[in-house]
């Protein structure tokens, strides 16, 4: 069981909404971890360009989306995680 709940899209918060507007935007999607994370929102609206600079290729990074796609998929394979 959970300690932290996850929010979900339509929260009653509108700063969340927006959050969630803009992970589905940069992201393609509301990974889980940020349902956690809005619940500290004035946090998550510093994590959200942080998180999309470093998964997208371009914007500084050496490596191509694909390479570090495997990198998130093996590390979550090593740690045992569900991805």
């Amino acid at each position: 069981m959970s300690r932290v709940p996850m929010l979900e899209s339509g929260a009653d918060d509108p700063v969340v909404n927006h959050l969630f507007d803009h992970a589905s935007v940069l992201l393609n999607r509301i990974p889980n971890a940020w349902r956690v994370m809005a619940n500290q929102p004035f946090i998550t609206k510093f994590m959200l360009p942080l998180t999309s600079s470093l998964l997208r290729q371009g914007l500084g990074s050496a490596l191509d989306t694909k390479t570090k796609e495997l990198a998130i998929i093996n590390t979550s394979r090593l740690n045992n995680c569900a991805y």
